[in-house]
C-alpha cells in the first residue's frame, strides 16, 4: 500500500520517480485481499503486486529508504549500513519533513533527504514510538483502512514538501 501511495502522490507532484516495494521477510504471497480492496477504495490499483525480499541492492541505489516499524528500519540499515541516513520510519519522515519545509529549487531530492535527516537527535534511536505505522497484516478490512489513511496522510506531506510545496 505504501509504495502505490507514494508513487502516486509524487507523480501528482510532478516527480519522476522511481518507487519499489520490498519487505523484510521473503514471502511469495502478493498482495492480500484487504489491501487490493482497500487501494481499490483510494483509486490505485495493486493486484498485480508481487512480494520480494529485500536486497542490498535495493538499498545502495535508493534515495530513500522507508519501513514502518523500527523493525522495518533496523533491518534495512544492518543490510546497508551505508543507506542509515537516507532510511525512515513513514511517520518519522512526516514528522521531520514537516520541521524542515518544502525543498528549495535549488535542493536535489537526496539533498533534501539530508536536511530531514539532520533533524534527527544525535545519539537516539531513529524515530519515535508515534512514528511507526503498524503492518496491517493478517487483521481485518478496517485495520487496512486505518493504516492506508495513515500512509496516505503522511505521504501526500512528504510528496508534496518533496515537490517544493509549502504546507
Amino acid at each position: 500500500m505504501a509504495a502505490a501511495l507514494l508513487a502516486h502522490h509524487l507523480a501528482e507532484q510532478g516527480i519522476d520517480a522511481h518507487v519499489h516495494s520490498a519487505g523484510t521477510r521473503p514471502w511469495q504471497v502478493g498482495a492480500t485481499e484487504h489491501s487490493v480492496t482497500v487501494m481499490n477504495e483510494h483509486g490505485l490499483d495493486i493486484s498485480a503486486h508481487t512480494n520480494r525480499e529485500l536486497a542490498v541492492d535495493d538499498l545502495a541505489g535508493a534515495d530513500l529508504v522507508l519501513g514502518m516499524t523500527r523493525d522495518h528500519i533496523a533491518i534495512a540499515r544492518r543490510r546497508s549500513p551505508e543507506a542509515t541516513d537516507r532510511t525512515f520510519l513513514v511517520g518519522e519522515l512526516g514528522r521531520l519533513a514537516r520541521a524542515v519545509g518544502a525543498r528549495t529549487a535549488a535542493e536535489s531530492a537526496r539533498d533534501w533527504i539530508d536536511r530531514v535527516a539532520a533533524r534527527r537527535p544525535p545519539d537516539r534511536p531513529f524515530g519515535r514510538g508515534i512514528d511507526e505505522i503498524d503492518d496491517p497484516v493478517g487483521q481485518g478490512i478496517e485495520t487496512h483502512r486505518a493504516t492506508a489513511k495513515r500512509l496516505d496522510r503522511e505521504l501526500r506531506t512528504v510528496a508534496a514538501l518533496l515537490g517544493g510545496r509549502t504546507l
